[in-house]
């Protein structure tokens, strides 16, 4: 046998080995891809049940009311409403009473607005609210002008996560913002706003007030919103899918020394 007949087996000989071993790295990668596709698969719906669930959690929960009067009644000279404290607003109108009962297209505008934001434009839904309009300062006033103002709110302790939310619309002037003022923005409907704050201690309070940063701004440059619904309550509430009228947690939840 000469050399080079050597050498050509030699090569066939590797060739053939070189096609066995691709073929089987080619299975072996098909068998690989296919079976990473069919893990993701798996891993894939898994997590979106898993998500699910969380989501279905979130609306399983019980929240209740931490601060007075949600429905802003208004208190017994019908200057404000009962409960909450003003900050820096310097006039407050009940604009209107919502009423349950009524058919949709006997209710006004506004009405409807503020219950399509909380998907209630039904004729029957949990019960009566009021909505009010504030004007406020856009700053402290005075020597106090570099500072911002603040608007209306109530004392809340916080052993809790909470959720502080409201039905709000801009109307003029700066936007507050933080509180049940958080998300809102000129030129839109009404809508739900508020945020959660997760307690960095349990023996903590907060003033629920949304800031409004109009610093050095004249005195004359007021700002106007409407608002219905406001509230904290208990727990992470999913705002924008998920706003309501609460429970009221009552006055004799907590322990009270003069």
């Amino acid at each position: 046998m000469s050399l080079e007949q050597d050498i050509t087996r030699v090569v066939e000989a590797t060739e053939g080995l070189t096609a066995t071993v691709d073929n089987q790295i080619s299975e072996i990668t098909n068998k690989l891809n296919s079976a990473v596709a069919e893990t993701k698969t798996k891993v894939d719906s898994h997590l979106a049940s898993a998500d699910a669930l969380l989501n279905s959690y979130e609306e399983r929960q019980s929240h209740f009311r931490l601060t007075k009067n949600q429905a802003l009644v208004a208190n017994q000279a019908g200057t404000f409403p009962e409960a909450w404290a003003g900050g820096y607003v310097t006039k407050a109108t009940l604009l209107e009473k919502v009423e349950t009962g009524v058919e949709r297209d006997q209710r006004t505008p506004l009405a409807r607005e503020f219950l399509q934001a909380i998907n209630s434009d039904t004729k029957w839904f949990a019960q009566n609210f009021n909505i009010w309009e504030l004007e406020y300062s856009p700053n402290r006033g005075g020597e106090s002008s570099h500072l911002d103002s603040y608007i209306m709110y109530q004392y809340v302790r916080r052993p809790t996560e909470i959720t502080i939310g409201a039905i709000v619309k801009h109307i003029r002037g700066v936007v507050p913002n933080g509180a049940w003022c958080n998300g809102l923005k000129a030129g839109e409907a009404a809508k739900v706003c508020g945020v959660h704050y997760s307690h960095s201690s349990r023996n903590h309070y907060t003033h629920c007030h949304p800031i409004v940063g109009g610093k050095n701004l004249p005195a004359d440059q007021k700002g106007v919103i409407q608002v219905a619904l406001p509230a904290v309550v208990s727990g992470h509430v999913p705002i924008h899918k998920a706003w309501s009228q609460f429970a009221y947690i009552g006055d004799g939840a907590f322990d009270v020394i003069s």
